[in-house]
C-alpha cells in the first residue's frame, strides 16, 4: 500500500507540476505594449542613424560641389583678369602705333608744308621780278 501511496502521490504531484506549468500567468497588455513601443525606438533609432549617415554624406557630397564651383568660379576670374589685362596692352599698342603714325605723318606733312612755303616764296620772287621786267621795258 505504501508503494501504492506513493504512487498517487507522485502522479498527483506530476498532473499538479503539468497543470501549472501550462498556466503560467500571463503578462499584462501593458508589458507587452512596452515591449513593442522598445522594439519600434529601437528601429527608429537604427532608420534615424542611418538618415544622420546619409544626411552627412550628402552634405559631404554637396561642400565638394561647392568647393569646385568655387574653384572654377575663381578660375574664370583670374582667366577675366588675365583678358582684361591683355585688352588693355593690346588697346595700349595700337593707340601708341596710331598715334606713332599720326606723328610720323604729321611731320612729313610739316616737311612738305615747309618745302611748298619755300616753293612759294621762290615763285613768289620769280613771280615779282617778272613783274618787275615786265614794267620796265615799258617804261624805257
Amino acid at each position: 500500500m505504501k508503494a501504492l501511496m506513493l504512487r498517487y502521490f507522485i502522479l498527483i504531484v506530476a498532473i499538479f507540476i503539468v497543470l501549472t506549468a501550462g498556466c503560467a500567468q500571463q503578462e499584462p497588455i501593458s508589458v507587452k505594449m512596452s515591449r513593442v513601443v522598445a522594439a519600434e525606438n529601437l528601429k527608429l533609432k537604427e532608420d534615424l542613424r542611418q538618415r544622420d549617415w546619409e544626411i552627412k554624406s550628402l552634405k559631404g557630397v554637396q561642400q565638394q560641389r561647392v568647393d569646385d564651383l568655387e574653384k572654377t568660379i575663381s578660375e574664370y576670374k583670374e582667366q577675366i583678369r588675365t583678358w582684361q589685362e591683355e585688352s588693355r596692352r593690346n588697346l595700349r599698342k595700337q593707340v601708341e602705333d596710331v598715334v606713332d603714325n599720326v606723328i610720323a605723318r604729321n611731320s612729313i606733312l610739316q616737311k612738305e608744308i615747309e618745302a611748298l612755303k619755300e616753293e612759294n616764296k621762290r615763285l613768289q620772287k620769280e613771280l615779282d621780278e617778272q613783274k618787275k621786267e615786265s614794267t620796265s621795258p615799258d617804261e624805257l
